[in-house]
């Protein structure tokens, strides 16, 4: 009834796809008021004791009453400010990292195949809530989305992905398998095939309805709970300070009256009217600072512990170094586990959307096309920059368009305005002590100037000595400057005079004749 054998033929392969074609394009895990898939909560944090938690947590592990953890697990993400704060953020590390697809190989068939995916699914306008609606199971160790499939068109494909809350579900106690509760009663129904994307990702080993992070984090959310209550009734007892307002033997009853109603007034007035008869004292504790500040510190260490727990490290949340090292090594920590997010994920969505829908329109192969999140590692942009900038110049070759492709920038157009390095106001002389660079030696003296060796002036031999032992010492240019100036201290100033002057003159007659062109 309503099955319909789809047969799909290839150039290689014939398959056979039974679906069930009213149930492929209708909801099938919908809401029913007042029943087991009810939308509204029933509040089940308030009163949440350690005795009723241990006994929730332990019936999670039996498997006999997930609805209840679940619904503790949406409200603490609603309730703690923290929790979603570093649970969003490892969501959106994954939510930010762009995705293509892969053909399953080089030949036109498969690459026809790949674009179609890319079309009817990359494309689709609901794949970016897909996948934040997906990654709910991070916290709760499951996620359920189900297809509804448009059959209309050439290629069937989906129409719209609609997330399902994970109350509606329970694992079977017998077989482990996912599925769906009814309405009433405790049965369970199979999840009907290619309906529905089960994201379940592999945090640990073991029972996977204990393994999403909320299992973990209710036990440091209870202590938290408890600490902040303790906390707010020690500041509304102790926070304030004690009014004490003394009479003497004589008041009357109304001068009693009085004083009660000033010591009540001065909380919250800040002021107060007694009799000169009346004493009325404020007492402020001294240790009231000390002792509140243990509550504080309870609170920021379970914050730290479900850093640890949902980032894998502290640095990003309390802005130090932490326990688990610096801050590279940190950030490494939460870049491998968003890696590990993103292919759990690619792994959830080809099982589930890409190869039904293959199967659909092409028929079962022997391999399928996979899209997959492009994963960008991050890198020290300063070290490589400094690495460069050494290592060029003994002769390290490196790609341009990979430069620009690190450091973010496109490749210039012809009519781009470029920046270019600012003009030296000095060239590093030629050394070469055999060859005469003084223009006027070479041309036997004069003011004529020599444009094809222009930028060079004569040296003679001890200058180039010490220009050569400089170098000699030098890694670099400052290294060099510094050599040369503590060699050139030893000349006499008659040479050095001599030096600047024809230094000077070379540079008048290059300016001139330059300035004429």
């Amino acid at each position: 009834m309503g099955l319909k054998e789809i047969k799909c033929a290839t150039a290689d392969t014939i398959g056979k796809v039974c679906v069930n074609l009213p149930g492929l394009k209708s909801e099938h895990a919908f809401s029913v008021a007042n029943s087991n898939r009810s939308l509204w909560s029933n509040n089940l944090v308030n009163g949440l004791t350690p005795e009723r938690l241990a006994k929730i947590l332990n019936d999670v592990r039996a498997g006999d009453i997930p609805d209840i953890y679940l619904e503790i697990a949406r409200e603490i993400e609603q309730r703690d400010l923290h929790y979603r704060s570093v649970l969003s953020t490892r969501k959106h590390a994954v939510e930010g990292l762009d995705m293509f697809v892969q053909a399953a190989n080089e030949n036109t068939e498969d690459k026809e195949i790949a674009e179609a995916v890319e079309e009817d699914i990359l494309k689709h306008s609901e794949l970016m809530d897909l996948r934040k609606n997906a990654l709910d199971a991070l916290g709760k160790g499951f996620s359920v989305n189900e297809i509804l499939w448009d059959i209309k068109g050439k290629r069937w494909k989906p129409q719209n992905f609609l997330f399902r809350d994970p109350r509606w579900f329970a694992y079977d106690k017998n077989s482990g398998a996912l599925c769906l509760r009814e309405p009433q009663g405790n049965a369970l129904a199979p999840l009907e095939p290619y309906k529905f994307i089960v994201h379940e990702p592999n945090l640990l080993a073991g029972v996977q309805i204990t393994s999403g992070l909320s299992f973990t984090a209710l036990f440091y959310w209870l202590l938290k709970t408890y600490d902040v209550s303790s906390w707010a009734a020690f500041v509304d007892r102790f926070g304030y300070p004690i009014r004490i307002g003394k009479y003497g033997k004589k008041a009357s009853e109304e001068d009693i009256k009085t004083l009660r109603h000033a010591v009540a007034a001065i909380g919250s007035d800040v002021g107060a009217v007694v009799p000169d008869s009346m004493v009325l004292d404020i007492i402020e504790s001294k240790t009231t600072g000390v002792n509140s500040a243990v509550y504080k510190e309870m609170a920021e260490w379970v914050n730290k512990e479900i850093s640890k727990l949902v980032l894998g490290q502290t640095a990003s949340t309390d802005g130090t170094a932490g326990a688990l090292g610096n801050q590279q090594g940190q950030e490494q920590v939460r870049q491998d586990i968003c890696r590990a997010d993103a292919l759990q994920f690619d792994q959830t969505i080809n099982r589930d959307i890409v190869i039904p829908y293959v199967k659909f329109n092409f028929g079962e192969r022997d391999a399928y096309p996979r899209i997959k999140t492009k994963f960008v590692e991050t890198k020290n942009v300063q070290l490589i920059v400094d690495s460069i900038v050494k290592l060029v110049p003994l002769g390290l070759e490196v790609d341009k368009a990979q430069v620009l492709n690190i450091l973010g920038l496109a490749a210039p157009s012809d009519n781009d305005d470029i920046l270019t390095p600012p003009t030296s106001n000095y060239e590093m002389p030629h050394i070469n002590s055999s060859v005469a660079l003084n223009n006027e030696a070479q041309n036997g003296g004069g003011d004529t100037v020599d444009t094809n060796n222009n930028a060079f002036v004569e040296i003679t031999d001890d200058v180039a000595g010490v220009l050569e032992r400089a170098l000699d010492k030098s890694t670099d240019l400052n290294t060099f400057k510094k050599e040369l100036e503590k060699l050139a201290s030893e000349w006499q100033p008659e040479k050095i005079a001599e030096l600047i002057a024809v230094s000077t003159f070379k540079a008048r007659v290059q300016g001139q004749q330059d300035f004429e062109k």
